[in-house]
């Protein structure tokens, strides 16, 4: 193969729709912040940053997952169509897609450590370590129900939180709206579970799907949300946005057979209100330094 293929090969493994998950999550921590870089060396460090957590992270998270989960995709139809969820990736990839996953780890490191801050390098040390163990040996998260999915919004709170301790910011700071958007994803990762129960089962997986159940793991979901909502009026962006995900994971609770369609809804709605909420943000920001 050539170099350019090789390169589709792994942008393919790393699921480029899921390119923007970290980006997004690291300008929430941000603005959560409150602490905007201003300096171009500091912009250009934040830029770095952001991509190191776009592409290289969803190499490790996602490409290795699907080197360690191959004979579960194999068996699994949403798989073998590449869809929202990844495909297979054949064997004759594996070397390559883990060699890319290690190189990504040592860069994602090195630029975390560019930014002198403890927080964040200590933030990235714990992403790439459950990025790696959450599929990859010895402990292989995805395989421990429950834990499965709490892992997975631990993944992304750690991820939403090197963009809160970029400037500084310890975990003592940290706002309830960034364990919120944890509990959210671990919501989403379960029902993504329930999707994967027949394919997980059959391939001996273990899962918050396989040993709770289709219906207990869709209310597990439902539960995340609106726990989360719970603490948020639905007055802003994202007040709105939990509760009528509440609303939208309640419908696989009562009717399984619609868990694929409310699976592809969320994510969608996920990335649509993030995007809306850090657009209104920064034009917030922008407005205010004008007037100063």
């Amino acid at each position: 193969m050539t170099w350019t293929q090789n390169l589709l090969k792994v942008a393919i493994a790393s699921r480029p729709p899921s390119w923007t998950f970290g980006p997004i999550l690291f300008g929430i921590g941000i603005i959560h912040s409150k602490q905007i870089p201003k300096s171009l060396p500091v912009l250009a460090l934040a830029a770095l940053q952001i991509f190191s957590l776009s592409i290289p992270l969803c190499i490790i998270v996602f490409g290795i997952n699907d080197v360690y989960d191959f004979s579960t995709d194999s068996r699994n139809p949403r798989k073998i169509v590449n869809g929202l969820q990844g495909g297979v990736l054949q064997p004759e990839y594996h070397s390559l897609v883990r060699t890319s996953a290690y190189v990504s780890t040592i860069f994602i490191l090195i630029i975390s450590l560019l930014t002198r801050q403890l927080y964040n390098t200590l933030a990235i040390i714990c992403l790439l370590s459950l990025g790696w163990q959450y599929s990859a040996s010895p402990f292989r998260l995805k395989e421990v129900p429950v834990v499965d999915s709490l892992s997975n919004g631990l993944i992304v709170f750690l991820t939403w939180f090197c963009g809160f301790s970029f400037s500084g910011l310890g975990l003592g700071d940290v706002p309830s709206k960034g364990l919120m958007l944890s509990l959210c994803t671990s919501g989403i990762h379960a029902l993504g579970a329930v999707i994967d129960v027949d394919a997980d089962t059959a391939a001996g997986q273990r899962t918050i799907a396989t040993a709770l159940g289709h219906r207990p793991a869709a209310i597990f979901s439902a539960v995340c949300y609106l726990l989360a909502a719970a603490t948020e009026t639905p007055n802003s962006i994202f007040g709105v946005y939990l509760w009528a995900g509440t609303l939208i994971m309640l419908v696989p609770c009562l009717k399984i057979s619609l868990a694929q369609r409310t699976f592809e809804v969320i994510v969608y709605m996920s990335i649509a209100c993030a995007t809306i909420w850090i657009a209104v943000r920064v034009g917030g920001m922008l407005k205010l330094a004008k007037r100063d």
